[in-house]
């Protein structure tokens, strides 16, 4: 299952939004800096050169007066004078805040010669420097900033929209009925620049490609199935026919059956690839299928087949399963996994367990090793240690059917500790059971 991840127009709005609030931090800092300059750096440098400059011409005359301009008032008053405001009385050296009925005020304290100077300068001013120094540049700044943003946002949707217009096209490709010429006519119309025209054509390409791919292993499917079925019912014929012989020797009698188990399997192959071709071309016959009764149909054969094994059947029916499929694919599929739980297990015991969207099959055979279970449904691989006939077929096919719809198949083992298949059917309908038949023993 593909990880789900966020879409382009969604990392492209992200993206835009990221900008602006960088943008707007960037600018509330511009704005903070500039009111902190003019404040530090031109106010209260200005204030302390005012106050060395009045000190430095009233050690030449006392009568010097002290600043008074639009934005400056000066004040000199003797140390612990009853004069001095109240508002200045706790004043140490140094630049201090106020704020009076008239506004805020910056105010730079210093003495000497128990003289003691109070340069107030009107605050006020600050804040419409501040504002023609640094919020009006920066809010002009900010909407050409965001303009300029925003037109970058839709040149950037402009330009990614024809890619997201193409993979919704390839997300609803049906790979199993392409129709090559409604999805040409669809990217033709996607239109966008050079990149996404040799994009749209390497599309076009690959589905046709896909397309006669696909009808190519239909064909091939359908005619070699049809082609294999009258061989094999010769050699299953012949085979027959020399089974009732009673002057064969048991050595070639053996040899005639494993032969005839072998037509078998190839006719029970061949059937299955009718029945996936059929399904590809549409033309498969679903109808309801009793999982119970499939599974008990299939151990009644099984048993007959492994007939001269010490082996012990149960069966536990928790559930009731019933699916919409074709009853002979159900029927491979848990056909082959119990003849191979027969297959490994020389004695013992074979426990079929019905539950809720579930069918497990657990064995007490030989087992399977960690690398041979990786390698399991690998067509034509054998165990090591397998000492079943067989070529290897029919857990890849059994894990083919799986996959092609949507059951889910798992399988665990450990050498000489047995094995567990659990075939899980989402799509299957639970129904309750009679208590009377839920579990079994053969």
């Amino acid at each position: 299952m593909l990880e789900r991840k966020p879409r382009l127009y969604t990392r492209l709005w992200r993206a835009f939004v990221l900008q602006v609030v960088l943008i707007s931090a960037t600018a509330a800092a511009g704005v903070y800096l500039a009111e902190f300059a003019i404040r530090e750096i031109l106010i209260v440098s200005a204030l302390e050169h005012e106050a060395k400059y009045f000190w430095s011409r009233y050690a030449i005359t006392h009568s010097t007066p002290a600043p008074n301009t639009n934005t400056l008032i000066g004040y000199l008053f003797d140390a612990g004078s009853a004069e001095t405001p109240a508002e200045f009385a706790n004043l140490s050296s140094g630049i201090h805040d106020l704020t009076t009925a008239f506004g805020t005020a910056v105010v730079h304290v210093s003495a000497q010669d128990d003289k003691r100077l109070y340069l107030v300068f009107d605050a006020n001013n600050v804040r419409q420097l501040a504002t023609y120094f640094g919020i009006a540049p920066l809010a002009l700044l900010l909407m050409v900033l965001y303009s300029s943003a925003w037109v970058a946002y839709g040149l950037a949707q402009k330009a990614v929209s024809p890619v997201i217009r193409l993979a919704r096209l390839v997300r609803d490709i049906d790979l199993e009925t392409p129709d090559l010429a409604t999805f040409e006519a669809q990217t033709a119309a996607v239109g966008g620049d050079a990149e996404i025209q040799q994009l749209t054509h390497a599309l076009q390409h690959l589905m046709a490609r896909v397309d006669q791919l696909i009808e190519r292993e239909r064909t091939f499917t359908r005619e070699a199935s049809h082609e294999l079925r009258s061989p094999l019912t010769v050699i299953r014929l012949a085979g027959d026919n020399l089974l009732a012989r009673s002057d064969l020797e048991p050595g070639v009698r053996g040899m005639v059956e494993r032969m005839l188990r072998a037509a078998r399997d190839m006719e029970e192959l061949t059937e299955v690839l009718l029945l996936l071709a059929r399904e590809l071309e549409g033309g498969l016959a679903v109808q309801p299928v009793d999982i119970n009764e499939v599974v008990l149909q299939e151990l009644a054969r099984t048993r007959l087949v492994f007939a001269d094994k010490e082996l012990a059947f149960a069966v536990d029916q928790r559930a009731r399963l019933e699916l919409d499929s074709a009853p002979r694919l159900v029927a491979v599929v848990f056909g082959n996994l119990l003849r191979n739980a027969c297959s490994y297990t020389e004695r013992g015991r074979v426990d079929i367990t019905i539950g809720e969207h579930a069918v497990v099959i657990r064995d007490s055979g030989i087992g399977m090793s960690r690398e041979s279970l990786g390698q399991v449904f690998k067509p034509y691989f054998r165990a090591a240690h397998a000492r079943a006939s067989g070529h290897g077929i029919g857990l890849s096919l059994v894990k083919r059917i799986c996959d092609r719809f949507g059951w889910e198949i798992a399988i665990e083992s450990e050498p000489e500790c047995g094995t567990r298949v659990e075939v899980r059917l989402p799509a299957a309908r639970v129904r309750p059971i009679d208590p009377a038949g839920v579990s079994s023993a053969a």
